[in-house]
């Protein structure tokens, strides 16, 4: 029995999730090569994609094409089906389809996963977000930027895990502080204005970060108490080094600047 196209290139698309080069897949099927070869070389860029946000426009553009597409088809035959879009475009049709179906699933994971907290399930997808969105950031500015909105989201990750259970997750803690120690490195990259306007920035940070350890530290138990002690003294110790980057005449002490060098690595 012949086999039909789709039933061909799903064939084909397992064998190369099994790790078979393309051109090995298409060796059994020549005569449709020619056809099938872009639509699996998409699939196979796509397959390293990361999930991308949605542009709404943009969806609604493609789906603008697909109905315009099936209105014209309806006129040409009164009979209609499903099924016989697939049979006429197959590449195209699979193409947009797959890439409508990325772009569902990355758009839901990401907006599921920005409420999620440590121990959630989609918890390693806002990580993972968070990366990606670091990576693709270019200037020193929008990567510091990003560091301060990541170190909001720690904190107040701390604090419901610190509700729920009653004790410091200390990866959070380390987490909240490194990422505005971070945020800090890049102001020696930025001209003075921007330097000072970034220092800023992470002393307002700082100080949230001190506040909601102060409140903490009551409630904690004696185990997490020396840790929120040592956490409270260096965001001081942080809050004095910023103070003098942005008044250095006000002070004749030097700061204690190798706060900002360390990273935060509470067992």
């Amino acid at each position: 029995m012949k086999l039909k196209r789709d039933e061909i290139l799903d064939q084909l698309l397992e064998g190369i999730k099994k790790g078979k080069s393309i051109e090995d897949c298409l060796r059994a099927y020549p005569e449709f090569a020619e056809e099938l070869e872009p639509l699996l070389r998409l699939a196979e860029r796509i397959e390293d994609l990361p999930k991308p946000e949605p542009n709404p426009e943009a969806v609604e553009s493609v789906l603008t094409k697909i109905r315009k597409m099936a209105v014209k088809e309806r006129q040409k035959e009164k009979k209609f089906s499903f099924r016989k879009i697939f049979s006429l475009q197959p590449a195209f049709v699979r193409a947009i389809a797959v890439v409508l179906l990325i772009i569902f699933i990355g758009w839901t994971s990401m907006s599921l996963s920005a409420k999620s907290v440590p121990g959630d399930f989609l918890y390693p997808i806002k990580l993972f977000t968070e990366k990606v969105q670091y990576t693709l950031t270019v200037s020193p500015e929008g990567k510091a930027e990003l560091h301060l909105v990541f170190a909001d989201r720690r904190t107040n990750e701390l604090v419901l895990s610190f509700k729920e259970g009653e004790m410091i997750n200390k990866v959070l803690l380390n987490a909240m502080l490194n990422e505005a120690q971070s945020a800090l490195k890049y102001s020696e990259s930025l001209s003075a204005e921007r330097s000072a306007i970034l220092v800023a920035k992470v002393g307002k940070c700082n100080q949230h970060q001190q506040r909601v350890l102060e409140e903490i530290k009551p409630m904690a138990c004696r185990d997490d108490t020396t840790v929120v002690n040592e956490a409270i003294n260096l965001c001081a110790e942080r809050h004095r080094c910023m103070g003098y980057m942005l008044n250095p005449e006000s002070s004749d002490e030097q700061p204690p600047y190798p706060c900002w060098k360390k990273c935060c690595n509470w067992q």
